[in-house]
């Protein structure tokens, strides 16, 4: 459980940054394999995916403050466009823009 904490806290405080496993994993003080394997026993989620909603979570916050979707993509630390809107879709099923109208309008 601290082991957890104290990745959420990581993430947490750099999810707008790239995030290697070998840091996350050397944080832990875990080789990257059982890092991987550990990180899925005890989340049920492989890290990228947990990063990508983690970073998608930020990423509706911001659209709702009216940011827009490429600053709002950037600053949560995805490194393209396309990425973060294949992405978004696969979390929410719907793309950024549409997240945003919607809400724009309720």
């Amino acid at each position: 459980q601290e082991r957890l904490k104290l990745l959420y806290r990581f993430i947490d405080e750099n999810y707008q940054r790239k995030i290697e496993i070998s840091e996350v994993a050397s944080l832990c003080h875990m080789t990257e394999a059982a890092f991987c394997r550990y990180f899925k026993k005890a989340t049920k989620m492989t890290f990228t995916d947990f990063l990508n909603q983690y970073r998608i979570n930020q990423a509706k916050k911001m659209l709702l403050l009216d940011k827009n979707v490429t600053e709002t993509c950037f600053e949560c630390g995805f490194e393209s466009l396309s990425y973060f809107n294949r992405t978004f879709k696969k979390v929410t099923s719907e793309n950024p823009l549409a997240f945003k109208k919607r809400y724009a309008r309720s």
